[in-house]
């Protein structure tokens, strides 16, 4: 927005202290260091953060719901042919056991795992090698395996090449806990993660040829109750609320994932409980469980069980996750965006450089896509030169393993961590009119819409949704200029009456409009769903119409272009819908 951000968030970004945040790190990597949600480290972390919120006036409790997980126990990877040898690894969560004496195949090396990889290679029978990345996540990983025929799934983890440190982690692909209609999801592959140091060496054996192997796994799921710290700060003059939360479950040491990311979210909140009375809005504090060792599944019960007052009341979300890596250098942000605007502003306000916002994807607990709440997730991260160097370590080379300790935290990065997510969370939560920019979102909508109908043939008629989506564009920017004119009157000094109700209802209608873009750009499912976990398609805007190009060299009156098309023109229409749906509401609030 055009508005500067206020001279007062100078003196609540300096109240924050790293050195409180620092003191709940210590005390978390000390005391639980893993915290596997279900067992007992687990519930003595949720009482610290539960006693922590209630000291600072929050109204803390605890949700308590199953979930099930999974406890990550050793696993092997026994080269039978080439050189013999050995390799310690982990069972990662979720995947499935094989007989004590283990699981004998050909290895095969697929790169990263994602479908491309899979291209001219026949994986039937067959061991999968692959690297551990995000492209794609381990849950798209192991389902692409098995789709491609696979017996078993072998991880190599990122980091420096002599990189000693055994990945832990998951593979379930269904978002949060599984229900009767996709529990026949569940992974049903036996995957380990082994360090790069002896990862690499069997990678170029397979390079050279063939060489077999036995993968020895010991997996378990369990129904386990969970113990979710939520809080309350009944703060606001309206009846909404913005969303601070991040994980609380960690694999191994646990210092950057998540420990830190919790002492930033503690002491954001601590400063805002002390500027109770400034808020204009609620806040509302959680600690999701379970998304390690279940994927998302303590985010997923909580939009679940709150659905109403979620879909009413809240304006916005931050997670916070990974904060003050060692070596980190640079902010980055990844945000819905209706909030790029906003995180410029708010950038530069709080740590003197703006970098280009990030689109946002469906990673670490962004289970609010399908509800339409816009979000926020960003941290410190490290240069191009040092991700080069450590295979795209984007969390570090110690990520998931025992190496994650306090020694790789650094309290100057945490600072900056700090001092931006002070910055969001006070512009969300003090300022009169939103600080949606629904612009970038119209301008996203009409361009991946257009390459949409340019990759497909003409029954769909997409040529209609995307003059609907010129509409929407052009109001969106009438929308901005409206919120841009009420900010505006706001500092100045103006306020009461009319211009305040001018405000709520300009508000409401921005709040209405997010909650039916967002679902478009960012799901396949949809509004009441959940997307699988690094879902390929998930890559592409308006990911539902991700495969209409399957139709372009068809026969339009033959059977599989029929298969097709019955599903497609159903996101087609769905997708039409909603844009009709965004011209109407933005054209009432210009």
């Amino acid at each position: 927005m055009a508005q500067s951000v206020t001279a007062q968030l100078d003196e609540v970004i300096a109240e924050a202290s790293t050195d409180k945040a620092w003191e709940h790190m210590e005390w978390m990597s000390r005391e639980v260091p893993t915290r596997i949600s279900g067992w007992e480290p687990a519930k003595r972390h949720a009482d610290y953060l539960t006693d922590e919120l209630t000291s600072y006036g929050f109204a803390a409790h605890q949700d308590v719901f199953p979930g099930l997980v999974a406890y990550p126990r050793p696993g092997k990877l026994i080269i039978t042919s080439a050189v013999e040898q050995v390799i310690e690894g982990y069972t990662f969560a979720h995947s499935i056991s094989t007989p004590p004496e283990g699981l004998e195949g050909e290895l095969l090396y697929v790169g990263a795992g994602g479908e491309a990889d899979y291209e001219g290679k026949d994986a039937r029978g067959k061991i999968v090698l692959a690297e551990l990345s995000y492209s794609p996540p381990r849950p798209e990983k192991t389902r692409i395996a098995t789709a491609n025929g696979a017996i078993g799934l072998i991880l190599i983890n990122w980091g420096d090449d002599d990189n000693p440190s055994i990945p832990q982690g998951t593979v379930k692909p269904v978002w949060g806990n599984p229900t009767v209609d996709n529990i026949h999801m569940m992974p049903n592959l036996p995957a380990i993660g082994i360090a790069r140091l002896q990862g690499v060496p069997i990678r170029e054996l397979c390079k050279q040829g063939s060489v077999r192997a036995t993968i020895v796994s010991d997996a378990d799921r369990l129904w386990k109750t969970l113990h979710q710290p939520h809080a309350r700060l009944g703060a606001g003059s309206e009846p909404h609320f913005l969303l601070l939360a991040d994980h609380m479950d960690s694999w191994g040491g646990g210092a950057t994932d998540n420990t830190s990311g919790n002492a930033v979210t503690l002491e954001v909140a601590r400063v805002l409980a002390n500027h109770k009375s400034e808020l204009r809005r609620d806040i509302q504090v959680a600690f999701w469980q379970a998304h390690e060792n279940g994927i998302m599944e303590g985010s997923t019960w909580f939009v679940d069980h709150y659905w109403d007052e979620i879909d009413r009341g809240m304006i916005g979300y931050i997670n916070i996750d990974s904060s003050g890596m060692k070596y980190a250098t640079q902010y980055e942000a990844t945000l819905s965006p209706e909030f790029w605007t906003m995180h410029e502003e708010s950038m530069q306000a709080a740590l003197g450089y703006v970098t280009p916002p990030k689109r946002l994807e469906k990673t670490g607990d962004q289970s609010f896509f399908g509800v339409g709440v816009p979000a926020i997730s960003g941290r410190m991260e490290f240069s191009k030169e040092l991700l080069e160097r450590w295979h795209g370590a984007i969390l570090g080379p110690w990520y998931q393993s025992t190496d994650d300790t306090m020694d790789v935290a650094d309290k100057d990065v945490l600072a900056q961590d700090i001092r931006i997510s002070m910055a969001y969370a006070w512009t969300l939560a003090t300022r009169p009119v939103l600080p949606y920019d629904f612009r970038h979102n119209a301008r996203i909508l009409r361009e991946a819409l257009e390459g949409y109908a340019a990759a497909t043939d003409d029954t769909l008629g997409l040529d209609v949704t995307v003059e609907l989506a010129k509409g929407f564009e052009a109001k969106a920017a009438g929308v901005y200029a409206r919120a841009n004119e009420l900010q505006a009157r706001f500092a100045a000094g103006e306020s009461g009456g009319s211009l305040d109700d001018d405000a709520a209802a300009l508000n409401d209608t921005m709040r209405t409009i997010s909650r039916t873009v967002i679902p478009v750009l960012g799901s396949v499912v949809g509004r009441y769903g959940q997307d699988t976990y690094g879902l390929s398609a998930l890559k592409r805007w308006i990911p539902s119409l991700a495969l209409v190009s399957v139709l372009k060299d068809q026969d339009p009156l033959s059977g599989d272009h029929a298969l097709w098309w019955g599903k497609l023109v159903r996101e087609r229409n769905r997708v039409t819908d909603a844009v009709r749906e965004l011209n109407e509401l933005a054209a009432a609030a210009e």
